[in-house]
């Protein structure tokens, strides 16, 4: 495909998008609809799609874009490009450009990217410099992170081998056990090492909370989803972990994981999980805004409303009041957001101390997005009898 043909893709996407579809299920259908191109192609139009979502405000389609293909353009411009280059009109390319096609040039505050209520939200929380610090980069793609199974390698060791597939990584500082893929990212979990479990992807800041967890005896991996976090700590750690979600299906993956890395990880079922068992180390990784992760899901950086908010916020209490019930005398809990919100983050720490008498405050950090990292937030307390 010419890069105005997958412009012209991209435009089919965002007008699927526009119409209501989710962007995963909008790209594969269009993916299943042009099987020729290749997956150079695909990749290249998601990027193109993707960024457009994260850009969205700047390229002049937030609220609401005059059309898909205005949208296209917008996105091109604040991108750095010209518009111009890739609507010429030819082949499968978008029409060439025209009088309408121009667009008032974004505000500062447009060049954000972020909704009105955010900006202000994040302003009181981190000042204007750093609410700009934040929006800039989460306008761009997240760096593809990988967390080394030192119990198999080392970064040294696995830098080489991926070297010889052409994968290029850089040391990222967040945790000794994290790799920044600098080229040729889609290659490197079709690589032997990758199934013989040298590596897993998960992002610096998430094995940078892993790694601050104090673990204690029987470990407790509460909120375990896909099993990131269990992976990470049984990696660390060589002690066993204990796996628990609200929704078994979402655990699925988990087995296999824990085997291809040789980490003993037992997954508990909802329903098996008595009320009296007990943990000396409760991890929680709270269902929240994804704001730290927006790059990630753009999507959500647009859709995501005040009382939607509110809601993570009462869930999270929930989910605290029932983990806590787990965890033993002389114990850790430690609660994870990957968000960048106060009320998800420091009143959630606030919440505990007042709730709970009986934990004592430990430590907290607070990881803002960045070039070599998303945005989460951990804080850790002990129980005292």
């Amino acid at each position: 495909m010419t890069p105005g043909a997958r412009v012209a893709a991209q435009i089919d996407i965002l007008e699927a998008i526009l119409s209501g579809v989710p962007a995963e299920k909008a790209l594969t259908n269009w993916a299943r609809g042009n099987r020729f191109a290749g997956s150079k192609d695909r990749a290249a139009v998601r990027d193109l799609v993707f960024q457009a979502l994260r850009c969205r405000r700047s390229a002049g389609a937030w609220p609401e874009p005059q059309s898909a293909r205005a949208w296209a353009i917008g996105a091109l411009r604040t991108n750095g490009s010209d518009p111009s280059e890739f609507f010429t009109g030819i082949g499968h390319a978008p029409a060439a450009l025209q009088a309408e096609d121009v667009m008032p040039l974004p505000t500062d505050r447009d060049r954000l990217d972020l909704q009105d209520w955010v900006i202000d939200r994040l302003t009181e929380e981190y000042g204007a410099a750093q609410t700009a610090e934040i929006g800039a980069v989460l306008r761009h793609r997240a760096p593809i992170t990988l967390r080394v199974n030192l119990q198999k390698t080392t970064r040294a060791q696995l830098q080489a081998e991926l070297a010889k597939a052409e994968i290029e990584t850089s040391l990222n500082p967040a945790s000794d056990t994290a790799l920044t893929i600098v080229s040729n990212p889609r290659r490197a979990v079709l690589q032997p090492c990758y199934q013989q479990g040298w590596f897993e992807l998960q992002d610096a800041a998430s094995q940078a909370v892993a790694d601050a967890i104090v673990l204690n005896g029987r470990i407790l991996d509460y909120c375990a989803g896909g099993g990131g976090k269990s992976l990470a700590l049984a990696a660390r750690s060589g002690l066993k972990i204990f796996a628990h979600d609200i929704s078994a299906a979402r655990m699925s993956e988990i087995a296999p994981r824990a085997s291809r890395g040789s980490h003993a990880i037992e997954v508990i079922s909802p329903q098996d999980l008595a009320p009296e068992t007990k943990f000396d180390t409760v991890v929680c990784d709270l269902p929240c805004s994804g704001s730290g992760a927006w790059r990630r899901s753009p999507e959500s950086k647009w859709s995501l409303t005040p009382k939607d908010l509110e809601g993570y916020v009462t869930l999270q209490r929930d989910i605290i009041a029932q983990a806590v019930t787990h965890l033993a005398p002389s114990g850790y809990l430690a609660l994870i957001t990957c968000s960048i919100f106060a009320a998800e983050n420091q009143e959630q720490r606030q919440f505990v101390s007042d709730k709970f008498p009986d934990l004592t405050f430990s430590s907290t950090t607070q990881y803002l997005p960045s070039a070599t990292q998303d945005g989460l937030y951990l804080v850790t307390f002990k129980k005292d009898f």
